[in-house]
């Protein structure tokens, strides 16, 4: 535990001081790409946290590569720094967030799966010497989120159904989000112009609430529809509906592994066990991972330690 505290150390302090490429020259501390070494990296939020020990145990189960825990280590930016200095040898990234937030950064969205995934894969490659393994099949994008019971009534499913029950003047209801989804132009803005649905907007009761309470202030009735991300555990918990983005609004936010060509080249056993591991990941299953480790209280690894078991990949 005090190596691994140590690395880390090294990595986020050199990190907090530089741009990317602060980092060069540490490799030595870590190893984090070497042949027949891999270390694991991830961000800090639940779901990052099993995905990496769901790779950190595929790999250490079925391969000879020595596998070393940087589960947890930091943000979107750190993790990729310490990919690019081989501080880490991969971490789990979102399409969207890669295609939209990583350099070189894009503005166009993409709603298409396999586009964004083919043209983010082909631009690391380029720009990085980086590549994506297989994608999971699930998106943790934004979704909007409704009341079991309105939903039931209303028959809504879609955003352009909720756009059509606005404009015929159904606007006496709440809807909740937090501040930063009210204000971003990816956000409810840019999808009330989307939807074509703006001055209907206009009359509804939006109310700003904490990303965590929007689930439980819609599912307990108080608001009729709120902001929510599709693999947070608490739409089941609340047996919300997310309505279907069928217009194509949002970004796809499939996780894959992202890892440096040269890393991949010398630790190519990597790739079928990670590869079996994505086809088991979808929506539902992600949903009740993070259910057990964010609202049960289990441990991530164990966690990810039995799903791999139950699904006969360890």
């Amino acid at each position: 535990m005090g190596e691994r505290n140590t690395r880390r150390d090294v990595i986020k302090a050199t990190a907090g001081v530089a741009g990317i490429g602060s980092l060069a020259g540490c490799s030595s501390l870590v190893g984090g790409g070497n042949a027949e070494s891999i270390a694991i990296g991830s961000k800090q939020f639940t779901e990052q946290q099993i995905l990496g020990y769901l790779a950190y145990h595929a790999i250490d189960e079925n391969t000879e590569v020595e596998v070393v825990d940087e589960v947890g280590l930091g943000g979107t930016t750190t993790n990729f720094q310490a990919l690019q200095e081989d501080e880490i040898g991969m971490y789990w990234e979102y399409t969207g967030t890669a295609w939209l937030t990583l350099p070189p950064k894009n503005d166009e969205v993409i709603s298409d799966p396999q586009e964004i995934y083919n043209r983010v894969t082909a631009e690391f490659e380029e720009e990085h010497g980086i590549t994506f393994l297989d994608r999971a099949s699930f998106n943790n994008t934004y979704v909007l989120l409704a009341n079991p019971d309105w939903q039931s009534e209303t028959g809504i499913e879609t955003m352009s159904e909720f756009a059509s029950h606005l404009q015929d003047g159904n606007t006496d209801m709440t809807v909740v989000m937090n501040a930063e989804f009210q204000e971003r132009s990816d956000g409810w803005p840019g999808l009330i112009e989307h939807y074509e649905m703006s001055d209907a907007a206009s009359e509804l009761n939006v109310r700003n609430v904490g990303s965590g309470l929007t689930y439980q202030v819609v599912g307990e009735g108080e608001a009729q529809v709120g902001m929510g991300f599709n693999t947070n555990p608490n739409i089941a918990r609340y047996d919300l509906v997310a309505l279907e983005d069928n217009n194509g609004f949002f970004p796809v936010y499939n996780p894959a592994p992202m890892i440096k060509q040269d890393t991949l080249e010398s630790n190519s056993a990597v790739s079928q066990p990670l590869s079996d591991l994505v086809g088991t990941l979808s929506t539902e299953t992600i949903r009740d991972l993070n259910q057990r480790v964010s609202i049960d209280g289990e441990d991530a690894s164990s966690v990810a330690r039995d799903h791999l078991s139950s699904n006969d990949l360890i």
